[in-house]
């Protein structure tokens, strides 16, 4: 029988072939046969997709998605044989690992499964509500259905749906009948949010899909490198509909404490009444910088969500930092977009507020430390430097107005005066305030109609660690301003230990938020039903960080201490802070507590006061081997870190630098005594602003000066 006699078409209907008369190695037979010049080795869904495939049933790709039941080798019929069609035998048994992502995978596709549903009931009722009211008005006289039909199709022509989010009117976002989308369901609705995000926002602005496809680790521009950039419609395209509540409910349950800076009730529902709108292909219209909070929001609830978490919302393990830092880049470009230099509003000061949770995992701590300098002119242009307790909540609009407005003052000089610079003028630079500490009270307890009544201090709420985070700023802001007063070196030792003594006790009348030794961080509680608990990781922070603010005013007599015994106890304070920093770096805790900036740039500061003391100490060489031993320990922690980020990687060369120059002071002589005794006339001396006044002259010598202004600057991770 000729090639021709077989059929006219191309495709052929093939029962699957079964018993004797197939042999163990040979494959049976489903589905249409194609017609074709060459065998097809790949399977089905690589084939399709024009995606690589391994050749080897089931393929890995087809395991990673859940698929791997329906791997199967294309049929097509090459010179009149038959080739493929069916389940090839497996070269080889799947790892545990290849079957514990393909569990993943199908609770991913049953996730989404779930929220279809959800979306087609949500649509139901909206649906049954647009009627009623099409009823009403046709008593009335006001619009014919076919007029209402016309209207509500034009209505929602122009917007970009989401293709997985499916209609009521027999087709999917993309014009696919419901039949055909329950069949492509099977095979790609696990993957809905997986890679799709992205190709819709590279689809957005023009990128050429070709050149994603091939290079699965292509990097997204910014939004301003892109035609349709500029436009209110494009960046409604982008909103991520499928994920945008758990994104939003995640940052509202996990990490508005750090900032608090917007009413998450209110946010909630204003959110929650966009998103429904935009699924009824009807969305309400937003501003500029509206989007720019929203997108704020999303990017930093992707960057610290747990990896596993990221996945089962249907991010891909590639994609999840990617996605995170596209969202980053919109919400700065949606800020300059509403030319919020001459028309700031409320929204722009929570945006900027929120933005350096994330700025320095994507090379933006340099730029976010001028915007929020702007944002605290633009605040106090609004009057926000000025509401007391006396001030009628009425003239910011109300009592949960006034509370976000001091909130807001806090976070601004609190990110303002916590810059460790060498001579920053904090009474000049900072406007004189008189605004009241923001009440220590939750988003749900606060209410237009009632009076405020805040809780006491010990007493946590989600608004304390940020009360206590402003005692710490205005701490280092009277220090700056009390030790530029004085005028001799004893005076401002004194000043020192003064505000050393007040860090202690910073956070006595807050139990809650005091750091414990004893304190085991597991399991922990992020998914617990009854809320997530943010106190040990506020109480972690706390305790990353009360040691290195105790350098931070110890450093100026670190260096000195080393030939002048009168500042012997700057020495002992930064050693015993070093190691005390160390020690809760190693603790075992959540990827979660770990992502703050702080975190890092502490540890390595850390790690710099004990190289200070094994080049400058004068040990003797056990003593040396041991102070040695640290350092190392301090290098290859970082180096076993999984998510290492810019500050860590440049701690690691900084701390090697300077482990080096030490050996190489140490080779002249086995000991050295660099402790000198009191040189009469030194007492009133003039203080030295110099870097010699934190470490020795020459130990610059062997490292990168960027390197070392670690000390001077939030953190390192920008270029």
């Amino acid at each position: 029988m000729s090639d021709k006699s077989l059929g006219g078409s191309s495709n052929l209907p093939v029962r699957r072939m079964s018993g004797s008369g197939s042999g163990s190695g040979s494959p049976s037979l489903v589905g249409p046969i194609r017609m074709g010049q060459r065998e097809v080795k790949s399977c089905n869904y690589c084939y399709k997709r024009k995606v690589k495939c391994d050749k080897v049933f089931p393929c890995s790709r087809c395991v990673s998605r859940g698929l791997g039941d329906l791997c199967e080798q294309q049929t097509v019929m090459v010179n009149g044989k038959i080739t493929g069609g069916g389940r090839l035998p497996s070269a080889k048994t799947p790892t545990l690992a290849q079957m514990i992502e393909e569990n993943k995978a199908l609770h991913r596709k049953i996730n989404a499964q779930e929220k279809t549903i959800q979306n087609l009931m949500r649509k139901f009722e909206h649906e049954e509500d647009r009627e009623e009211k099409q009823e009403q008005e046709e008593e009335d006289g006001l619009m014919n259905k076919e007029d209402y039909q016309y209207e509500v199709g034009q209505s929602g022509a122009g917007i970009n749906r989401s293709p997985r989010l499916p209609s009521l009117n027999g087709e999917n976002g993309n014009g696919v009948s419901h039949a055909e989308f329950e069949h492509e369901h099977e095979h790609e609705h696990d993957e809905m949010g997986k890679s799709d995000y992205l190709g819709d926002v590279i689809r957005i602005y023009g990128i050429e899909p070709k050149r994603y496809k091939e290079n699965e680790g292509f990097q997204l521009e910014s939004p301003l490198s892109h035609s349709g950039g500029h436009s209110l419609d494009t960046l409604l395209a982008m909103v991520p509909l499928q994920q945008s509540s758990q994104l939003v409910r995640y940052h509202c349950q996990t990490l508005h404490w750090i900032h608090t800076v917007f009413h998450e009730p209110t946010f909630l529902r204003e959110h929650d009444e966009w998103i429904n709108s935009i699924g009824v292909g009807r969305p309400i219209v937003k501003t500029y910088d509206y989007y720019a909070l929203y997108y704020a929001i999303i990017a930093c609830s992707l960057y610290f969500m747990e990896e596993s978490s990221a996945m089962m919302m249907g991010f891909s393990q590639v994609s999840i930092a990617q996605t995170a830092r596209y969202w980053f880049d919109t919400s700065v470009n949606c800020l300059q977009l509403c030319n919020f230099m001459v028309n700031p509003t409320m929204p722009v000061l929570q945006t900027i507020c929120i933005l350096p949770m994330i700025a320095h995992a994507f090379d933006a701590s340099k730029y976010l430390g001028s915007l929020m300098h702007c944002a605290l002119g633009l605040a106090r242009d609004f009057d926000f430097h000025l509401a007391t307790a006396s001030t009628n909540p009425e003239k910011f609009g109300g009592n949960i107005q006034i509370e976000l407005v001091r909130r807001i003052w806090w976070c601004l000089t609190i990110t303002d005066s916590l810059r460790p610079e060498a001579h920053h003028p904090f009474h000049i630079c900072m406007p004189t305030a008189r605004t009241s500490p923001p009440a220590n009270i939750d988003d749900y307890d606060l209410d237009d109609n009632k009076p405020i009544i805040p809780r006491p201090s010990s007493q946590t709420t989600r608004v304390t660690h940020l009360i206590a985070m402003e005692r710490l700023a205005a701490l280092f802001r009277n220090f700056n301003q009390s030790f530029n007063t004085k005028t001799t070196i004893s005076a401002r030792f004194k000043c020192v230990q003064e505000h050393d003594a007040r860090l202690l006790c910073l956070l006595d009348d807050m139990p809650d938020l005091k750091p414990r030794e004893d304190e085991s961080y597991f399991p922990s509680n992020q998914d617990d039903h009854r809320g997530f608990d943010y106190r040990p990781w506020s109480r972690y922070l706390w305790m990353t960080a009360l040691p290195p603010h105790r350098i931070m005013l110890y450093r100026w007599f670190l260096g000195k201490s080393y030939t002048d015994t009168r500042w012997a106890r700057a020495r002992e304070v930064c050693l015993e802070a070093a190691r005390a920093t160390l020690a809760a770096r190693k603790k075992p805790v959540p990827t979660l507590f770990q992502k703050n900036w702080h975190v890092s740039s502490f540890t390595v500061i850390a790690g710099m006061v004990i190289a200070s003391e094994l080049t400058y100490g004068g040990h003797d060489t056990p003593e040396r081997d041991k102070l040695r031993m640290e350092i190392l320990e301090v290098i290859n922690f970082f180096r076993s870190l999984t998510n290492k980020n810019a500050i860590i990687n440049r701690g690691i060369t900084l701390l090697e630098n300077m482990v080096n120059e030490a050996e190489i002071r140490a080779r002249p002589t086995e000991t050295t005594d660099l402790a000198l005794s009191n040189v009469d006339g030194l007492a009133e001396q003039p203080f030295d602003f110099s870097l010699d006044g934190f470490l020795l002259q020459g130990m610059m010598n062997n490292m990168d000066a960027d390197l070392f202004n670690i000390f001077f600057q939030q953190d390192m991770n920008y270029s």
